[in-house]
């Protein structure tokens, strides 16, 4: 009896035919919404501003499924073009020093990635941990882009990037946050999805403050909702959460 199997790809022989052909593809799609023209094909990408090698990419495609392939393939070109734009050929300490934040990162975002390095997200009133949520390394120039372990390999003080992060995310989101009154709650919006990070940014929850106090409560309905109310009112939060919320309500002091 004859098994058949599919015939490995001669220039990424870690995909066969048709994937390595729908990595390309999808190379070639991300690199044209960038406004880069590019010739895709063999091991690499030829562009004007130089040429990407597929076969990091597809090794990181190894661990994903096949539905994330898109998602994953984006963020690593992104990342290789902003690499060729600054002159390096990894994201190194220097490169990520000038761009990096911090983010609070839910389940839902990780999409299959891996965030190994990440902190634990821990209630500054009761020193635990708060389900679900992580604290993650992102590059913003604008937009935020979540930083996995593949991307921060080449990363050595991460304590660094942390203290940095932490210190560029209040002026991130300056400008960057709307708090509307409904009923009991406050809810904390924005174009952003850094809003959700809000309880990590010095002096940005200050109208929070002004408005309850500095002791709260917050739920996190998505990366760009926020509901804060005071301390007793987590029934009130609870129902004006979906479902699908990234973290049920945990206890904050607004710094």
């Amino acid at each position: 009896m004859s098994v058949f199997r599919r015939r490995p790809d001669a220039d990424l022989p870690g995909l066969d035919v048709g994937a390595a052909n729908r990595l390309r593809s999808v190379v070639e799609e991300s690199l044209t919404a960038m406004g880069i023209d590019a010739d895709v094909s063999g091991d690499h990408a030829t562009t004007a501003i130089g040429d990407i090698p597929l076969v990091p990419i597809a090794e990181e495609l190894g661990g994903h499924h096949r539905d994330d392939w898109e998602l994953v393939v984006d963020e690593l070109v992104t990342r290789m073009v902003r690499s060729l734009f600054d002159g390096a050929t990894r994201l190194t300490d220097a490169t990520l020093a000038a761009h990096v934040v911090v983010k609070v990162v839910g389940n839902q975002e990780r999409a299959g990635r891996s965030f190994d390095y990440a902190r634990p997200f821990v209630s500054n009133v009761t020193g635990q941990t708060v389900p679900g949520l992580v604290v993650a390394l992102a590059w913003f120039d604008g937009d935020v882009e979540l930083l996995n372990d593949a991307a921060l390999a080449e990363v050595k003080d991460l304590d660094a990037a942390y203290r940095l992060g932490t210190e560029r995310l209040a002026s991130a989101l300056v400008g960057e946050l709307s708090f509307s009154r409904d009923g009991d709650v406050l809810v904390v919006a924005g174009s952003s999805w850094l809003v959700s990070s809000w309880p990590l940014a010095k002096g940005v929850g200050r109208p929070i403050a002004n408005e309850f106090g500095d002791s709260v409560v917050v739920g996190i309905e998505a990366p760009d909702h926020v509901v804060v109310a005071p301390p007793g009112c987590e029934g009130q939060i609870d129902q004006a959460l979906a479902a699908s919320r990234i973290a049920d309500p945990f206890p904050w002091h607004v710094m």
